[in-house]
């Protein structure tokens, strides 16, 4: 099977590209640099190229504008990066009978209580991140066989200047710096790696549709970040809780537990809970230390 990987290079990129490489696979990715295909998805006539000279029989796409600020000031930018690619993949795939995932997000969910949402709950766009990502989901779906994924992915970039959001808490723990924790922030998170593992899973059944993928549990950043100092042996005395309220005009889900019920019976096994998603972390960060 042939793979091309759009968004190689980011966290969930990495980590499918170390999933992938050990399988019967033949994959390439893309991205802007450091890939075997270096392009911006912004050039639709070069991606179509791309298409239909390596004529995968899959693509992931894994790329997009998160940074909520960014996206809400640069809708444009963020509508031709988040959603417009998407509508090509899926061309491409609904007139030659190929397959795709696309990578999508857990902030569609307006409510304040922590919630596990299934894949039929209501979704409110509560900001210009959430329209574009799910435009995509819309054009992904145009594509009978196509697969789209709900998620909150949590793991290890090793980018100084850009860490993400485990990488600052780690930091922040082990440099003893002052952290706010939200106490009314609500999500279900899933490390990278696990997720790239149930992702094959997946493809291997040719899941199609929209699917949860994330922990079976949704729990407060407060209640992640202070396991997470338990596990890595941190002392979280310098942590407060807080609960969150929106400083500015920006709308965010606070409520972002997803039900993954659908994604279990398909695959006849659970997701992994909240302590496994942390044990996955402190066995990522060791492999990353030691690499």
């Amino acid at each position: 099977m042939r793979v091309l990987l759009c968004g190689s290079t980011g966290m969930l990129g990495q980590a499918i590209v170390k999933k992938f490489s050990k399988c019967d696979i033949k994959l390439f990715t893309l991205a802007r640099k450091n890939a075997d295909i270096n392009m911006d998805l912004l050039d639709e006539e070069g991606l179509n190229d791309v298409l239909y000279k390596l004529e995968p029989d899959l693509i992931i796409n894994a790329a997009a504008i998160v940074n909520l600020q960014f996206c809400e000031k640069n809708p444009a930018d963020a509508y031709m990066l988040n959603a417009r690619p998407v509508a090509v993949f899926a061309n491409y795939v609904r007139l030659n009978n190929k397959y795709l995932v696309q990578i999508s997000t857990d902030h569609y969910y307006p409510d304040r209580e922590n919630i596990l949402h299934d894949e039929s709950s209501q979704v409110s766009l509560l900001n210009e991140y959430a329209k574009t990502k799910f435009a995509g989901e819309c054009f992904a779906l145009t594509a009978e066989n196509s697969l789209v994924i709900r998620t909150n992915i949590v793991g290890f970039r090793g980018i100084e200047t850009r860490p993400t959001f485990i990488e600052w808490a780690l930091n922040s723990l082990k440099n003893k710096e002052n952290m706010q924790l939200f106490d009314n922030v609500y999500c279900s998170s899933i490390t990278v790696s696990q997720l790239s593992e149930i992702l094959y899973d997946l493809i291997t059944r040719n899941a199609k549709g929209i699917f949860n993928i994330a922990s079976r549990e949704s729990v407060s950043k407060k209640d992640f970040i202070l396991s997470l100092a338990r596990k890595f042996e941190f002392s979280s005395q310098n942590t407060s809780v807080i609960s969150y309220f929106s400083e500015d005009q920006l709308q965010r889900s606070t409520s972002m537990g997803l039900n993954v019920m659908k994604a279990e019976h398909f695959l006849g096994y659970l997701m992994p809970d909240m302590e496994q998603v942390i044990d996955q972390l402190y066995s990522d960060y060791l492999e990353v230390e030691h690499s």
